[in-house]
């Protein structure tokens, strides 16, 4: 009888670009933070003026609106990759608190999308003709409905609180010193004091988003600096089907 022998399977060497996504990680988690505070800089108004002053510096400053408005489709989406790549640096060293804040972030920024957008409305109302008192009592009727309130809600909680948890999550990862750590953590609380509490645009662009920047980019070094085998596993060959 013949001797019946399978054949042995063969593998296949898969590309390792765990460089290139760790590069691409380091750009995101400072480009998400830095476009935000770009817009924070150059916004027409502040967050504590009132609905009539919101939109008659806005229609006053017709130019930087529209640039708020087209830098969204930039920075939205990169904001939210660099939530997900700096949590996913901090996962394999502090998983839980990482996963908690990285989500918390997410969802947080993703409600952005669920509430009024008056920059948009604004300017696309501004463009088309409409007088400041009807496009603010349309704006008035949007941002008071119970829709946008819990979507602000979520939204306050979750960047905020998401932040803070990441931030602790990357300390006790070792990614970064726990005094560039705990910057991260207070930066946003900064943000909301800046914002709502004592109302200042210096306050914000500087220990607000300013420091979130700052120390987002100290993650982005602390990842170019790591070798491949340090961000993640290296790739498995594949095994193709003699078949």
């Amino acid at each position: 009888m013949n001797e019946l022998r399978g054949e042995a399977p063969s593998l296949v060497a898969v590309r390792d670009l765990r460089t290139m996504w760790r590069i691409a990680a380091a750009l995101l988690i400072t480009l998400g933070p830095l476009s935000i505070l770009v817009i924070r800089a150059v916004m027409p108004y502040w967050t504590t003026d009132s609905p009539a002053s919101i939109v008659s510096q806005s229609l006053a400053h017709q130019t930087t609106l529209d640039f708020m408005v087209w830098s969204g489709l930039f920075f939205t989406p990169v904001l939210l990759l660099s939530v997900a790549a700096i949590a996913c640096v901090a996962r394999r060293g502090s998983p839980v608190l990482a996963t908690i804040g990285g989500g918390l972030g997410f969802i947080g920024w993703s409600m952005g999308a669920t509430t009024v957008n008056m920059d948009y409305l604004v300017s696309q109302m501004g463009a088309s003709g409409f007088d400041q008192s009807t496009i603010m009592h349309i704006g008035d009727a949007l941002q008071n409905s119970t829709f946008a309130a819990v979507g602000g809600i979520i939204w306050l909680i979750g960047h905020i609180l998401g932040m803070i948890l990441t931030g602790i999550a990357l300390g006790r990862a070792g990614i970064i010193n726990w005094w560039v750590a705990g910057a991260l953590m207070v930066s946003q609380p900064f943000h909301f004091i800046a914002a709502v509490i004592i109302p200042s645009r210096l306050l914000d662009v500087t220990l607000g988003w300013g420091l979130t920047t700052v120390a987002s980019a100290f993650v982005s070094v602390a990842i170019l600096r790591m070798a491949n085998d340090q961000w993640d596993l290296g790739p498995a060959a594949r095994i193709r089907s003699t078949r």
